[in-house]
């Protein structure tokens, strides 16, 4: 007779996921989460002020399904948990100024963060069980991203983050609901069948990665309900030969694929995270800094550069340089985001980007289309990619000397993080004005005070109370 099977690594997952005490979660990594649920809800709340990523928002409320889950920037309603996940993780992408965890490309906080505030706003969770959700959500996706990292999927047309951000988020998801590890396995292989994601949006500018990290986080907790009433999905997802890593990534599990999940609980690296300080892709952050120093350090007006040579990996050109033409001139504000050309040149013409840098007339601005026109590239491949995403700037002046600067961690990432007080002032630039002052504080308290909160309520009637400042989305 043959001996007991290995697991597969959905059950070496969900093993993991169900079974670490809260308890045991370190107090220093409950703190780093809760930082990020301050900034995903932040930026939702910026986007919703603007009318940006609303469209699921105004779909759930125009069906609406009673519910316990807040959608946030919708007046203070709620609804069923998924819908408020799909609502909730498109709008706080809207912008693109959420996290990314830079070595499997994937934005987890918008799939995660909504996931676990849903669910927990449904089960009555206390604020500490919410967040070691979240941070063994985190952890598994970086685990996961080892597996299948990011450009491949990406050069294969598919989105990490909903295409593998969906199986962690359903983790939290089965842990907050108190699933068995059978019925939580089975969410994972029913996950597995709903997780999709295509980069075509880059081909016209338009908002269907928006929508991305709320289907995922949609997917996941329904996935985890359909386990909760009986359905089964494949323990082979991840590993299958039709499973995940085949079929999106065409990577073949090894046999020493279950190292990914090795120390699980013993060594936490889900916080290789880095947060963003400017609205765009981020791939355009360093060399966007890289000119502000050596703006500085000349005393460089826009006038004095004749041409702009943007040095970046040749692993993210496909992203913010190219095809160059369309990066010059973009169609869309959400193309903007992604233009390398463009976001440099607002930069070189306001002196800095900010959360409202991006906006329809800015398209047609002569004076940032005339800086964005000198703007090329070349490829550098930093050795600290993929741990951080590197960049640089080389000008030529009217002189015709040349001047260079590098900038090997970005703002926000591991190597260079913005601290807590950065965080709580993105959060501040990015609510007040749409809330106002003290009904952000609120929300801003309630959200650091999540790891003693017995439950969620705070957070329910602070959320309500900056949404009713804020009114439905726009």
């Amino acid at each position: 007779m043959g001996g007991p099977r290995e697991p597969t690594l959905s059950e070496r997952m969900l093993d993991f996921a169900l079974d670490h005490p809260s308890g045991d979660v370190p107090d220093e990594l409950l703190d780093w989460t809760s930082l990020r649920f301050t900034d995903t809800v932040g930026v939702a709340l910026a986007c919703a002020g603007r009318g940006l990523g609303v469209a699921a928002a105004r779909l759930t409320l125009e069906e609406p399904a009673p519910g316990p889950a807040s959608i946030w920037g919708s007046g203070g309603r709620q609804a069923r948990a998924a819908d408020a996940c799909f609502a909730n993780g498109m709008l706080a992408h809207g912008m693109d100024y959420d996290d990314t965890h830079t070595a499997s490309m994937i934005h987890p906080s918008v799939v995660i963060v909504p996931t676990a505030l849903a669910v927990g706003e449904e089960t009555g969770a206390s604020g500490r069980d919410v967040l070691a959700a979240a941070a063994i959500g985190y952890e598994l996706a970086a685990r996961l991203g080892t597996l299948a990292p990011g450009k491949p999927l990406q050069q294969r047309g598919f989105h990490p983050t909903s295409v593998l951000g969906i199986i962690p988020a359903t983790a939290v998801a089965a842990r907050l609901l108190g699933l068995s590890t059978s019925e939580a396995v089975s969410a994972a292989g029913l996950a597995g069948s709903m997780a999709s994601g295509l980069m075509e949006f880059f081909s016209d500018g338009s908002d269907a990665k928006q929508m991305h990290p709320g289907w995922a986080a949609k997917g996941a907790v329904t996935a985890a309900k359909l386990a909760r009433h009986g359905a089964t999905g494949p323990a082979t997802v991840l590993e299958g030969p039709s499973g995940l890593l085949k079929a999106f990534a065409s990577v073949e599990a090894k046999d020493d694929a279950a190292n990914a999940f090795a120390g699980l609980g013993r060594q936490w690296t889900g916080t290789g995270v880095s947060t963003k300080p400017y609205p765009a892709g981020h791939c355009i952050h360093a060399t966007v800094d890289a000119w502000r120093a050596l703006r500085d350090r000349l005393a460089l007006n826009p006038e004095d550069v004749r041409r702009f040579t943007a040095l970046v990996p040749s692993a993210y050109l496909h992203l913010v340089c190219e095809p160059l033409a369309d990066k010059h001139t973009p169609r869309t504000v959400y193309d903007a985001r992604f233009s390398l050309p463009f976001a440099l040149a607002l930069t070189v013409v306001d002196g800095a980007l900010g959360v409202d840098s991006f906006n329809a007339e800015r398209l047609t601005d002569p004076a940032v289309l005339d800086v964005a026109g000198r703007v090329d590239y070349e490829i550098l491949e930093y050795t600290e990619y993929p741990a951080a995403f590197p960049g640089g700037v080389r000008v030529e002046l009217a002189d015709g000397t040349r001047h260079e600067e590098h900038l090997h961690h970005n703002i926000g990432s591991p190597g260079n993080p913005m601290r807590a007080d950065d965080i709580a002032a993105k959060f501040r630039d990015c609510v007040h004005d749409v809330t106002g002052a003290a009904q952000a504080e609120r929300l801003l308290d309630a959200l650091r005070g999540l790891a003693t909160a017995p439950s969620l309520t705070e957070f329910t009637a602070a959320m309500a109370a900056a949404d009713a400042a804020l009114g439905s989305p726009r």
